[in-house]
């Protein structure tokens, strides 16, 4: 099995608590702290590897702006990540901190994302991947329909995201980073909970 299959290999660059702390520091016009962590859940949860998504800024880490679960898979010659919402979102704040929260979540808390799935590939370093293409990946933000565009890098160093809405019709960027990716810094790792 290639690293561009290796669901392992990918799984082991996300389990981590990330900070863009630098960046914010360095840019504070243009980029918040923000904080994004991926905690793995039991196998046996969705049948595979699967995350726990929380993103949150930094003084609001109790109060998440987005919580997702996701799958990762090895699809051919890539990786696919399959999105699910949390159906009441506010019972799990913040359980990305907070293991013993974690163990409350079953399947029935879980809906499936239709055209959010992401693909990733290897790059040598590590891996790249964005959302699937068709524009079905919708997204009610700012009052207004939206797809998300939505891309990231990662490797042992850091993860790289660049977050964006745009415009169903006329591809207009509607929010999101104006000034480039976001970039992150894994501040504590989780591979040990990995493959249970």
């Amino acid at each position: 099995m290639s690293h561009s299959t290796s669901v392992k290999a990918l799984a082991e660059l996300m389990a981590a608590d990330f900070s863009n702390e630098q960046q914010a520091l360095d840019n504070p016009p243009f980029f918040a702290h923000i904080r994004v962590c991926m905690r793995p859940l039991p196998e046996s949860l969705l049948g595979g590897v699967s995350f726990f998504l929380e993103q949150a800024y930094d003084f609001l880490l109790t109060q998440p702006y987005r919580l997702r679960v996701f799958t990762i898979k090895a699809v051919e010659d890539h990786l696919e990540l399959e999105h699910y919402k949390l159906k009441e979102e506010t019972l799990f704040y913040g359980a990305s901190r907070k293991p013993e929260k974690l163990k409350e979540l079953t399947i029935n808390h879980l809906e499936k994302m239709d055209g959010c799935d992401m693909i990733a590939h290897w790059d040598g370093n590590g891996f790249k991947g964005a959302v699937k293409p068709g524009r079905g990946c919708i997204v009610f933000r700012k009052g207004k329909e939206s797809y998300l565009d939505n891309s990231f890098e990662i490797d042992e160093q850091q993860l790289i995201s660049f977050d964006r809405g745009r415009d169903l019709v006329t591809d207009e960027l509607l929010w999101g980073s104006i000034a480039g990716p976001f970039r992150f810094s894994p501040t504590q790792r989780f591979t040990d909970e990995l493959f249970c």
